[in-house]
């Protein structure tokens, strides 16, 4: 089943599916206290809604028979490059396939939209992430300091062609 574009009737579903892959993911990684203010900051209803607003900015949304299980977001720059922002999905679906699903979509998405490379962060200690983009082709370019709340944390830019 093909990924579909969110739309703004989608603002709830983001923020709450958001707020549970990344507390799944990465609880015990960091405070209670920074976990908390994370989640309220990058997934409060407003922030989500303008996100979806900016037309920069696209969202898909990978459903199963029991619902939306995964999403990702692209922000496009004006130079050529486009920021694969967020690549969530729910624990129930890893190891299904429905991440490589996802990734062809989004990465197809990018494409139609006109992009030429690709590029994300992901946390340095996020192995099971860094090996599934690897396997994309995607490589390490660099690093950068991702907020966790208060919580300063590595990430590595990873990037590649499309």
């Amino acid at each position: 089943m093909p990924a579909r574009i969110a739309s703004p009737a989608d603002r709830d579903l983001l923020v709450e599916m958001g707020r549970r892959t990344f507390f799944d993911t990465f609880a015990g990684t960091c405070t209670d206290e920074d976990m908390v203010l994370f989640l309220d900051t990058s997934f409060a209803p407003e922030k989500v809604a303008a996100e979806l607003a900016d037309p920069r900015s696209s969202f898909l949304i990978w459903e199963d028979e029991a619902g939306a299980c995964g999403y990702s977001r692209l922000m496009g720059e004006p130079d050529g490059r486009v920021e694969l922002v967020r690549f969530y999905m729910d624990q129930r679906v890893i190891g299904t396939g429905a991440a490589h699903a996802l990734m062809e979509e989004t990465l197809r998405l990018a494409w139609e939209q006109g992009y030429r490379e690709i590029y994300l962060g992901v946390w340095e200690k996020n192995f099971r992430a860094q090996n599934f983009y690897r396997k994309w082709g995607f490589e390490k370019t660099g690093e950068k300091v991702f907020m966790v709340g208060n919580d300063p944390q590595t990430d590595w830019w990873f990037e590649r062609r499309l």
